[in-house]
């Protein structure tokens, strides 16, 4: 008998034993949950783990922190591709590191925004500025948790008036595995008009270098918004040129370490881009052949190159996190568009909650 004629007969004999209940098909995939440690609150932390034959993702309940998303390199070699905190203390520690950010992500300037003809006041910097919804944010904030079919439901209150915003917020969060995919679907409802702006804030590195250099990376946008002196977006749309212009995959390290003034300002990458489609953008890696590609429900992606980090903190295998350790790809509404009309609106109401939804994909440049 050929190699073809026995492996159809396997197939038939197992199909056969599954059909009279001999054999028992495997689960598509498995959630895990167990204790991951305890905030200086006395809170308990939780991390639930999500598997299946492709990928690996670990979530916490605290921050809706993404501490792992285990996949193969082309060799079947696998790694944690989101760079870690070392500690939970660590991410205690740090308001948005590889957190949900809200309840606005990005800036909003002037000191906050009028709504409906009514001015709200936001919990602000000396200069005006409010960075990520204000201090306490959701990445900060222990989320009520629960396993879902190879997923994990998160949901949190925010009550009116914190930090300056309207409405008490119902929000949830939604983590799911399909295939290589992690999907977060976001929802928020509001018992009166607000602005809303969710993103998740996980920074990835698909090699086994130390930094992201050697990526590369394609953002469908043929757009940009270029920002004040406070790096608050003027309600300028720009087309992109030089180092943001990434129509086509560019290697990271020559893009990131421009001496352009347009990338220089900001010490690196940290640009929102205008998306053309729910394709937002591919990361990919020629040594070890992972790529990940973005789509998203929301107008922008906001790319930041972790032009900060100084190797103070260390990641959960001990190794420093350095400038350009790892890239955020954010999807998000514009940031400031509570003050610029023409923006996509982040207004939320009642009668209209917010729903959003980004699918990162993983695969290798083998498939």
């Amino acid at each position: 008998m050929t190699n073809v004629g026995r492996t159809a007969r396997a197939a038939s004999l197992l199909a056969a034993l599954a059909a009279c209940g001999a054999v028992q098909a495997a689960p598509a995939c498995t959630v895990q949950t167990r204790p991951f440690g305890t905030l200086t609150t006395g809170e308990q932390v939780r991390a639930y783990t999500i598997r299946n034959a492709r990928i690996e993702v670990t979530i916490l309940d605290y921050g809706g922190i993404i501490h792992a998303i285990k996949v193969p390199d082309r060799e079947g070699k696998v790694r944690n591709v989101v760079r870690t905190l070392e500690k939970l203390s660590d991410y205690e520690g740090n308001a948005t590191f590889s957190k949900i950010v809200g309840r606005f992500a990005g800036r909003i300037g002037g000191g906050g925004f009028t709504l409906d003809g009514k001015r709200y006041d936001l919990m602000s910097r000396p200069d005006g500025v409010s960075v990520h919804g204000g201090p306490g944010g959701f990445g900060s904030r222990l989320w009520n948790s629960s396993p879902a079919d190879c997923g994990v439901d998160l949901s949190l209150a925010s009550r009116d008036g914190e930090n300056g915003f309207p409405g008490n917020l119902q929000v949830k969060a939604e983590f799911r595995v399909v295939d290589a995919d992690l999907r977060i679907e976001y929802r928020a409802a509001t018992d009166k008009p607000t602005v809303v702006n969710l993103t998740h804030h996980a920074f990835f590195n698909l090699s086994d270098a130390p930094d992201v250099y050697g990526h590369t990376l394609q953002v469908n946008a043929d757009q940009w918004l270029p920002t004040d002196g406070k790096r608050v977006p003027t309600g300028e749309i720009a087309a992109v040129t030089g180092g943001l212009d990434l129509r086509k995959p560019r290697e990271l390290g020559p893009v990131a370490t421009s001496g352009e003034d347009i990338v220089k300002t900001n010490n690196g990458l940290d640009h929102t881009f205008v998306l053309k489609d729910r394709h937002a953008a591919t990361l990919s890696d020629a040594a070890s052949g992972r790529v990940l590609d973005v789509f998203t429900s929301e107008p922008g992606l906001v790319v930041f190159s972790t032009n900060g980090w100084n190797g103070s903190l260390r990641d959960a295998e001990g190794r420093p996190l350095v400038k350009g350790s790892g890239l955020a790809l954010e999807t998000q509404h514009f940031p400031n568009s509570p003050n610029i009309p023409a923006f996509p609106s982040t207004v939320v109401r009642p009668q209209a909650p917010l729903r959003s939804t980004t699918t990162f994909r993983f695969k290798t440049d083998a498939e």
